[in-house]
């Protein structure tokens, strides 16, 4: 999908943060990720709402065409 069609079927997640994954889990690597959105390099999207009770799954999109996915509290357990 273009990044145009993907603006217009999902919704962006602005508040996305990509979680630090464990050592040897090496194919996420959230600094990356965090570092990609900051600079505006990579779109994250809201994939599934209530994935599970007060979480959410977030698809991060590369103009690559690599995508990642994390799941993350929601507005539910907001502070």
């Amino acid at each position: 999908m273009s990044v145009a069609l993907l603006n217009e079927t999902y919704v962006a997640r602005d508040n996305a943060v990509p979680p630090v994954a464990p050592r040897w889990f090496d194919c996420f690597d959230a600094v990356t990720i965090g570092h990609a959105q900051e600079q505006g390099d990579v779109i994250a999207f809201l994939g599934q709402k209530e994935i599970h009770q007060g979480v959410d799954r977030v698809i991060a999109v590369f103009p690559n065409d690599r995508v990642f996915s994390w799941h993350q509290l929601n507005e539910r357990y907001a502070e």
